[in-house]
């Protein structure tokens, strides 16, 4: 995913310098004009502007640690990753006493629309920091929220589009399963659906994909599984029964179980 939003503010002519932790990841941006960094540190240091997109909170944690320690006075931190709260909220702390802004910038859309440069940006933090990116934001995106003035705010909205995300396409599977199964015929239930209120990009999008039997992915198994997780812990802190987005979790488990984490 970052590698795509990072090819797209390569095309737009910005000056990026890049870093991953897999350092052979970094190859095609080179070619296309980047410059490879050695660390998240060499990064912040000669950046206005840094762009992290991460896997899961801890990795959040440690590349935002990383870059704290060098980061340009006055520069904006902006973590596209999708966390919790409390990682946000965290995150945000280590980069301001290091003299920075934080924007939590959480992403909707997968590597496909983020190569389009069609991401949606749900962002939480000061309004500066936000105003500070907007223009990148619109390079890598087709929408930017800024949602509330904290971290939390982002992290809160991005779990809600999880919640219908995972639950929809658990849905829509059981759905097409079903319909094989009695015969019923898969592309007309489609139309059907598409047709009713039911009917949304998603559905239409991953319903042809089922229908084709074309399971790459465009957002793997496991952070769909990672995200509601988050989701399901939110709920418990605010003791709001979630047994929907539970029982989602429990099958994107299960294909963890079954090999099936990186599809």
């Amino acid at each position: 995913m970052g590698a795509r939003m990072a090819e797209r503010l390569v095309q737009a002519g910005c000056t990026l310098r890049v870093w991953n932790r897999s350092a052979d990841k970094c190859a095609p941006l080179a070619a296309a004009g980047a410059l490879v960094a050695s660390s998240a540190a060499e990064v912040a240091s000669s950046a206005d502007v840094t762009f992290a997109m991460l896997s899961d909170p801890r990795a959040a944690c440690a590349v935002a640690d990383a870059a704290a320690k060098s980061l340009k006075p006055g520069a904006t931190y902006v973590d596209c990753s999708t966390v919790d709260a409390a990682t946000g909220e965290r995150n945000a702390r280590v980069i301001e006493e290091a003299g920075g802004r934080f924007l939590a910038a959480p992403v909707s859309g997968g590597w496909r629309d983020a190569a389009k440069g069609e991401l949606l940006f749900i962002c939480g933090g000061e309004e500066k920091a936000f105003e500070a990116v907007k223009e990148q934001l619109d390079v890598m995106g087709a929408r930017a929220w800024l949602t509330g003035p904290t971290p939390s705010h982002a992290a809160h909205s991005k779990l809600m589009l999880q919640i219908m995300m995972g639950t929809m396409i658990g849905s829509l599977a059981e759905t097409m399963a079903i319909a094989k199964g009695v015969g019923v015929d898969q592309a007309t239930l489609l139309d059907m659906l598409g047709q009713s209120a039911m009917g949304n990009p998603l559905i239409k999008a991953k319903g042809k994909l089922m229908l084709e039997g074309s399971f790459g992915p465009n957002f793997q198994v496991y952070l769909q599984q990672k995200d509601l997780r988050l989701a399901q812990q939110l709920a418990d802190e605010v003791e709001i029964p979630a047994p929907i987005t539970a029982a989602a979790n429990n099958q994107y488990i299960r294909a963890k179980q079954l090999g099936l984490a990186d599809k």
